[in-house]
């Protein structure tokens, strides 16, 4: 079972850490085309004066690629530990759609990383024509990443529950 409190917690936490890398993200773009009031009123230029946008941004992203190795790693070991402990997870309902939540959200994720990238690299025009595009991106390739860890927590906790059910009908038939 540790492998799957591993695998939910990393899951968690790459959700987490995705979710607040979203809004320091949309929150950097706001900040560097100037659509926040420049009095200091605003949330995100008081969040500017605690820690420049700039470098959060850049820490969150980082922060984001460790978690996303986190889960990965600790998703890879638990599929590792399930099969040397028992059959390969049934093709359930669950795991079609951690599957296609997957398929959804990668490509989402990297076409939102590369309209971000370019849209950020091009200056403040730009990135004020393509303020809706860029924000719509990066909330739904938020979302669908949190749709695909949901998902696969609930695969894993699934897959954990099963094997408690047929490790205790063995010992009761032995």
């Amino acid at each position: 079972m540790p492998a799957t409190r591993t695998a939910v917690t990393a899951l968690v936490v790459l959700t987490v850490v995705d979710v607040i890398y979203t809004i320091v993200a949309l929150a950097a773009y706001e900040h560097g085309i100037g659509v926040v009031t420049h009095d200091g009123s605003g949330s995100v230029e008081m969040l500017n004066t605690i820690v420049p946008l700039g470098k959060l941004s850049s820490a969150m992203f980082w922060l984001l690629l460790l978690a996303l190795l986190a889960a990965w790693a600790s998703v890879a070991k638990w599929i590792i530990r399930t099969r040397r402990t028992g059959p390969p997870v049934a093709p359930t309902a669950p795991v079609a759609r951690l599957r296609l939540s997957a398929i959804v959200a990668v490509p989402l994720n990297l076409i939102a990383a590369v309209q971000y990238l370019y849209a950020t690299t091009n200056g403040g025009e730009y990135m004020r024509t393509n303020l809706a595009v860029t924000t719509l991106l990066l909330v739904a390739a938020s979302v669908a990443l949190v749709i695909t860890t949901t998902a696969g927590i609930q695969v894993v906790r699934r897959d954990a529950e099963n094997q408690q059910h047929t490790a205790g009908a063995e010992a009761t038939t032995a």
